[in-house]
């Protein structure tokens, strides 16, 4: 039994669900179809890459290219434009999947902290015969004075 493939699969389950409830309570229904379209071709691509990446590259670009197309309301010019791309990119498949991979492995990667400013350091000396005591532990009080208008 694998446990990581069982992991992942109860993990896409969960978010799935968790995505279906935000659509119901903010009755975003209409995001149905564009979001399976575009989780779909991204399913899809990821499964096919190990086969073949050309299959892969195509179904993705089909999959994601549909939704977002569904989403911003361009369905038939838009399926003009996709089949043109989709054209172009016969034969450049490996090309586009080792850029996608980078972009993905780019996202994955750790954003690097940023640097803090350089510090100085300054060594404190205690001379002796000071007070035991040092200034920061005893708070320093005085006399007030006011100042007149």
């Amino acid at each position: 039994m694998n446990f990581v493939h069982d992991n992942r699969r109860s993990a896409a389950v969960g978010i799935g669900l968790i995505i279906l409830g935000v659509i119901w309570w903010l009755n975003l229904w209409w995001l149905l179809l564009p979001g399976a379209l575009i989780a779909g071709g991204v399913a899809a691509y990821i499964q096919r890459r190990a086969m073949r990446a050309s299959e892969a590259v195509q179904i993705g670009l089909w999959g994601v290219g549909l939704g977002l197309l569904l989403l911003a309301d361009f369905l038939f010019p838009g399926v003009l434009f996709l089949a043109g791309v989709s054209i172009l990119a016969r034969g450049r498949e490996p090309k586009i999947d080792a850029q996608v991979q980078r972009f993905v492995s780019g996202l994955r990667r750790p954003r690097a902290a940023p640097r803090s400013p350089e510090t100085t350091s300054v060594p404190i000396t205690v001379h002796p015969g000071s007070a035991p005591h040092s200034t920061m532990e005893r708070p320093a009080t005085g006399e007030t004075t006011r100042l007149r208008e």
